[in-house]
């Protein structure tokens, strides 16, 4: 059985914390250590502690680092990105664990590249190119395994007040500007907390670990486990704590934000909307509607609908604008909803057919024969069209 993680990061998250909010939630800090140990950072250990934020008990965990134990090539600080890949890869972490660390620290590495403007080749690491990171990118994976986690969702992240933190380049904005890269896409809010609270590494292991495009229906997780992770700092009026629950999902969704554009149009000829929609398609348009209305002084009017994504919302009204008559687009954002899409062939007594599913969950929830596919078959074996569609939902349903 697989199960969804939800955080909620009403003070913000960082790597640490994940590892305590998880060890919370009961995955064993042994599995931990242990595959620290395959890492061979001979001068690092991991402490389990109990701690108490404001009334609620949580786990803090920690990484030590023992410079005294220092053993050559093993100390991160200051290092280079590719120096870090490299030592990740050659390393003897089981290789699901490998990719993902490696794609956590290239997703940083990419930020820090931007930031300052050199090649992922130069990118340094300050802070985060000490062993404690690689601990924690690591350890927050191992335990996503062994609570046999699939899925992470997160409430949007806390990401402190308006305020100046202390960084390697000197006094910098939170969040620091690689954080803010790394955020991108990411749901942020500002508070009135005097701290940076979203550190790179905990924004970075959401960013990829999170789902894409998902969101969770509420109401929808049978909860099992509940895991509190403690921060550094104490914070005056609320515990400083990530919030982990864990369970299984009966139901979500995949939600992206897409735009629709409108233009109310009177005065065009109709023969102009064939090559429209098909200009507008070729684009990349979502969808294209024609509603019929009637405008000011009795007109009757098109109503131009264009569903697309925010991206290229002002390369369609440049079409809009070229092929009609029109002196005006509206856009809103919206938010849509889709069920996930599966194309398969089927057989049917008449021939093979594509048939697109649409399941949430699993489940199919709808089903629609390729109309070229049935239209062809019509044309070439002389049987009404509805005959050979009613043909392909039947078993496209049983596979399913």
């Amino acid at each position: 059985m697989t199960y969804s993680a939800y955080f909620d990061c009403q003070t913000g998250i960082s790597g640490d914390m994940i590892l305590g909010a998880c060890v919370d939630a009961g995955a064993p800090s042994s599995a931990i250590k242990a595959e620290i140990k395959n890492l061979k950072l001979n001068n690092c250990s991991l402490s389990v502690t109990r701690v108490i934020k404001k009334g609620i008990s949580a786990s803090k965990v920690e990484v030590h680092i023992h410079e005294h134990h220092h053993h050559h090539g093993h100390s991160h600080s200051h290092s280079k990105y590719i120096e870090i890949d490299r030592f990740i890869k050659n390393s003897a972490l089981r290789s699901s664990l490998k990719d993902r660390t490696r794609e956590i620290f290239l997703e940083i590495a990419r930020a820090e590249s931007k930031v300052h403007g050199e090649s992922l080749k130069q990118i340094h690491f300050h802070e985060l190119g000490s062993p404690d990171t690689i601990v924690d990118v690591v350890g927050a994976l191992v335990c996503f395994e062994e609570l046999k986690i699939e899925k992470i969702f997160s409430s949007p992240l806390n990401v402190g007040g308006n305020i100046l933190i202390k960084t390697a380049h000197g006094l910098l904005p939170n969040p620091a500007p690689a954080t803010v890269e790394i955020l991108k896409g990411l749901p942020i809010y500002i508070s009135e907390i005097p701290f940076e609270t979203v550190t790179p590494t905990g924004a970075a292991i959401l960013k990829v670990m999170r789902e894409k495009n998902k969101e969770l229906i509420p109401g929808s997780m049978n909860m099992e486990r509940i895991g509190y992770g403690a921060g550094e700092r104490e914070l005056s009026d609320s515990p400083n704590l990530l919030r982990v629950l864990i369970g299984e999902v009966a139901a979500f969704v995949d939600k992206e934000e897409v735009v629709v554009m409108e233009s109310n149009i009177d005065d065009s000829s109709p023969l102009v909307y064939e090559t429209l929609m098909e200009k507008l398609f070729k684009a990349g348009a979502l969808d294209v509607a024609l509603v019929p209305i009637q405008m000011k002084k009795k007109r009757p009017a098109v109503k131009l609908e264009i569903i697309c994504e925010k991206n290229i919302s002002d390369k369609l009204a440049k079409i809009v604008f070229e092929q009609t008559s029109t002196f005006g687009v509206r856009m809103y954002p919206v938010s849509r909803i889709k069920l996930e899409k599966d194309l398969k062939q089927i057989s049917t007594p008449y021939g093979k057919i594509r048939v697109k599913t649409g399941r949430l969950n699993g489940k199919i929830m709808s089903v629609s024969p390729e109309y070229d596919d049935c239209k062809k078959l019509s044309y070439k074996i002389n049987v009404p069209i509805k005959t050979i569609l009613s043909a392909a939902i039947l078993p496209a349903k049983k596979n399913g």
